[in-house]
């Protein structure tokens, strides 16, 4: 009787033990993957976006469901010219993390110098609505409320962003860009000598 007692303890550790066996493997596969993200960085700093692609991507490899992974390799893509590319890592990378405010924003940047305005549009609300402190995103979201053809809502996003960072030139040279050419030229004349 006790040797069945024995099988039955047996049999319920054997389920334990091999839980735990595969804990420490999934902990050991987010480490790997967590190195090569590290590696990514290192080459990505050091300028070599391809290597940098590499390393992102075996990391992806081992953590499919990785942010910061597809968020790097988004920006090395950019950096290596690959719109595209880009475009859908932070698209995946916001997908898998939605308050990442700087993939948002760099989507949107790309979208706009893609000529979708509308998309970089939605996408910098995104990155102001995440983080209602982010000048740039203003700024960038006004150029692309100019491209909509919403003029009036440029106008008060460059302005937020000059509240938000006086010191940034560039929604000051934005909004006197505008106001010239709308024949606002002593305006235009104001924001350009800030």
């Amino acid at each position: 009787m006790r040797r069945s007692g024995s099988s039955a303890v047996w049999l319920f550790t054997l389920p334990l033990v091999f839980v735990m066996s595969f804990s420490a493997q999934a902990e050991s596969v987010k480490e790997t993957a967590q190195s090569y993200v590290q590696m990514g960085e290192k080459f990505a700093s050091s300028g070599d976006l391809i290597r940098a692609v590499g390393a992102y991507t075996i990391a992806l490899q081992f953590a499919p469901d990785s942010a910061t992974a597809f968020f790097r390799r988004g920006q090395a893509f950019q950096g290596m010219g690959k719109t595209a590319n880009a475009i859908a890592d932070y698209g995946e990378a916001v997908s898998l993390r939605p308050g990442l405010t700087l993939a948002w924003y760099n989507r949107g940047n790309l979208r706009m110098n893609s000529g979708d305005y509308q998309g970089a549009l939605s996408d910098m609300n995104k990155a102001v609505e995440i983080d209602p402190l982010y000048a740039r995103a203003y700024n960038n979201r006004a150029i692309a409320k100019v491209a909509n053809g919403d003029l009036e809502g440029a106008f008060a996003d460059f302005a937020q962003a000059i509240k938000l960072d006086p010191r940034d030139p560039d929604p000051f040279v934005n909004r006197g860009l505008l106001r010239f050419r709308q024949g606002l030229k002593v305006e235009a004349n104001e924001d350009f000598a800030r």
